[in-house]
């Protein structure tokens, strides 16, 4: 797709001082866009997720698939809320994973 079909057909340019250009390129690079895409995308107020918060998710959704894993199947292995305590941080993981991905 070249560039007159991508839809984009307007150009703005900002001055801004150095140091936030900077900024505003690590933050881009941070989230693995170019810097256009960022600002588009905060322009219309979506949800920029840097590349850290999506490899934290990744690694607290594998925490949970492996406590789920893990989980013992005999009944008697701990009491009824030793047992809802375990799910529950399964729950809190993946709850954790999802805010991140927000």
């Amino acid at each position: 797709m070249s560039r007159s079909d991508s839809g984009k057909t307007e150009f703005i340019a900002a001055r801004m001082a150095r140091s936030d250009a900077k900024a505003l390129r690590l933050q881009a690079n941070q989230c693995g866009l170019t810097v256009s895409a960022l600002i588009r995308r905060r322009v219309r107020g979506q949800h920029v997720t840097s590349c850290t918060d999506a490899e934290s998710a990744k690694s607290i959704d594998r925490l949970g698939r492996l406590l789920k894993h893990l989980y013992p199947k005999d009944k008697g292995w701990a009491s009824p809320e030793d047992r809802k305590r375990w799910w529950a941080l399964v729950t809190e993981l993946q709850s954790t994973a999802k805010s991140l991905r927000r």
